[in-house]
């Protein structure tokens, strides 16, 4: 089974829905492409996936190393393989990590043959995204991790959505003479549905790439890098529907933290960027 709406008890979360102007790009207007227990939808301009989304079942977590990585990276047998970003277009000999939008230690729950199976198809190519090397091993794993121990934690079972920010004006890699190039995503996030006292709660998260060009970047802190999921909405032109009410940020509870886009990627328009290395992201 992929993605599953109904996965929290009493409530039906619907994949996100597309704007006019996300269809235009997207994979087949942007149906949605189903694996082992995640979904997406495709960017076939940009070879990135628009939004992937999984589920999580925190009261049967899998011991870590049961199911060993193998970094079997490959085309997803749904799309045209010449509209995804491989390792010769992307990844090869460049310092660029090739960060999964799905986790694979996400899917890890219940029954493990298909754990296992999950496990696999995350390293489709359409799951994975171009990440500076701090933010993958820091940021976002903490992300994630944080997600993983409050599910097992609680004995939650937890709905998540993620994806890139993908803008015309990204900085641009060209790994290979004869390839295409690539535009670098300016950033990710990652909404978390989840039911917390009988009720169902979401949050939403932002980080940026720029924030981690450094050697000791800040450690993640969910007070920081939580946003209403209305400002997820309109920067990326999706809609995730009744998630906007249970977000407890919407109506000023707690302290969440949003940044002016222009300043934070440091973009004016039509400028063009080339990059060759992680650290070229700061953009001048």
């Amino acid at each position: 089974m992929s993605y599953n709406p109904n996965f929290i008890p009493g409530h039906t979360i619907q994949l996100p829905v597309l704007g006019d102007h996300l269809k235009s790009s997207a994979f087949k207007n942007g149906t949605p492409i189903h694996h082992t227990r995640y979904s997406l939808t495709f960017n076939e301009d940009r070879g990135f996936a628009i939004y992937t989304a999984h589920n999580i079942d925190g009261s049967s977590i899998i011991p870590t190393g049961r199911i060993p990585r193998r970094d079997a990276f490959r085309h997803d047998p749904h799309i045209e393989s010449n509209l995804q970003v491989d390792n010769r277009r992307g990844y090869s000999k460049n310092p660029w990590d090739r960060g999964h939008l799905v986790r694979r230690r996400s899917l890890h729950w219940r029954d493990v043959d298909e754990a296992r199976k999950a496990d696999s198809e995350t390293f489709y190519w359409t799951n994975i995204t171009p990440q500076h090397s701090n933010l993958h091993h820091t940021a976002w794993s903490s992300i994630e991790e944080w997600v993983l121990n409050l599910a097992d934690k609680n004995g939650k079972q937890a709905c998540i959505f993620t994806g890139p920010f993908l803008y015309y004006n990204d900085p641009v890699h060209k790994n290979h003479p004869d390839e295409p190039p690539i535009k670098i995503p300016a950033g990710f996030w990652k909404i978390i549905a989840i039911k917390h006292n009988n009720e169902l709660r979401s949050a939403g998260f932002i980080v940026w790439q720029r924030d981690f060009d450094k050697s000791h970047p800040v450690e993640f802190d969910p007070v920081l890098e939580q946003v209403r999921i209305t400002t997820i909405e309109f920067i990326t032109g999706l809609s995730f529907g009744e998630l906007r009410d249970a977000d407890p940020l919407r109506y000023g509870e707690g302290a969440g933290v949003t940044r002016s886009l222009s300043s934070t990627l440091g973009i004016r328009p039509g400028k063009t960027t080339i990059i060759s290395k992680p650290s070229d992201i700061v953009l001048k």
